[in-house]
C-alpha cells in the first residue's frame, strides 16, 4: 500500500516533465536552431524560404508546422498560413492549415486528458484553467467555444487543454473550434494569397480589414469577455431554475 502514493507521485512527475517537453521544450528547440526571428515579424519570410527549400515536402511541413503552432499555444499561427497560401493558394492552404489544426487540437485535448487537472493547473495556472473550465462545462459551453475562437483579442491559447480536463465531448469541441478559427485562418491565407500574386493593393485592404477588426476588438475586448460572462450566467440561471423547479 505504501508504494501506491510513491507510484503516483513519480507519474504526476513525469507528467509535468513530458508538458514542459512540449510546452516549453519545443519553442526554445526552435529558438536555439532558428534564432529570436522565429519569434519575430519576419517569421513569415523564414517559413516560405524553408519551405521553398523543401518544397517536395512543404505540404506535410505545412500540416506538421500547423500542428505544433496549436499544441505549443505560445506561437503564432499567421505566418504558417502566410506561407500555406503564399505556396499553394487559399483552397490548399486552408484545407493543409485545417488538417493541421485539427490534429493539434486532438493532441492537445487528449494529452490534456490524460495529464490530468494538475498538471495544466501547474503549466498554465489554477485559476485560469478553471476560468476556461467554467465556461466550457456550462450548457452554452459550444457557443462560448465558438465564440473565443472567432473573436480576436478573446484569450485562446489553452482552450483545447482546458477543453480536455472539461466535460465537453470531443467531436463537438473540435468541429466547434475548427469552424470559429476559420475566419481568422482565411483572412491571413488570403493576406499570402495576394502577396504571392503581387497584388499589392488587395493585399493592404485584407490587411487593414484584418487590423481593424483586431483593433476593435482589443479595444472591446472587456465588453467581449462581459458577453460571455452573460452567455454564462444566463445558463447558471436557467440551470438553478430547472433544480428548483424539478
Amino acid at each position: 500500500m505504501s508504494s501506491d502514493p510513491s507510484r503516483r507521485k513519480i507519474i504526476a512527475i513525469l507528467k509535468l516533465i513530458l508538458l514542459v517537453i512540449i510546452v516549453a521544450g519545443i519553442p526554445a528547440f526552435l529558438y536555439l536552431k532558428f534564432g529570436s526571428g522565429v519569434f519575430s515579424k519576419d517569421t513569415a519570410s523564414q517559413v516560405v524560404d524553408y519551405l521553398r527549400q523543401n518544397s517536395r515536402t512543404a505540404f506535410l511541413l505545412i500540416i506538421g508546422l500547423q500542428i505544433i503552432q496549436v499544441v505549443v499555444c505560445i506561437l503564432p499561427g499567421q505566418p504558417i498560413q502566410f506561407a500555406a497560401s503564399y505556396m499553394f493558394g487559399v483552397g490548399i492552404g486552408f484545407i493543409l492549415s485545417v488538417i493541421g489544426a485539427v490534429i493539434g487540437t486532438t493532441i492537445s485535448f487528449f494529452l490534456a486528458k490524460a495529464l490530468g487537472s494538475e498538471a495544466m493547473h501547474f503549466i498554465f495556472g489554477e485559476e485560469k484553467v478553471r476560468e476556461y473550465q467554467r465556461r466550457l462545462n456550462s450548457g452554452r459551453g459550444l457557443m462560448m467555444t465558438f465564440l473565443i475562437y472567432l473573436i480576436p483579442g478573446v484569450p485562446k491559447d489553452l482552450v483545447s487543454y482546458a477543453a480536455g480536463i472539461s466535460e465537453m465531448r470531443f467531436r463537438p469541441f473540435v468541429l466547434t473550434a475548427t469552424v470559429g478559427r476559420s475566419p481568422a485562418m482565411l483572412g491571413s491565407l488570403m493576406v499570402g494569397h495576394f502577396f504571392g500574386k503581387q497584388n499589392y493593393t488587395a493585399m493592404i485592404i485584407i490587411t487593414a480589414v484584418i487590423v481593424l477588426l483586431l483593433l476593435v476588438c482589443f479595444i472591446e475586448r472587456n465588453k467581449l469577455i462581459e458577453l460571455l460572462d452573460r452567455i454564462e450566467m444566463k445558463d447558471i440561471e436557467s440551470e438553478s431554475k430547472g433544480k428548483n423547479n424539478g
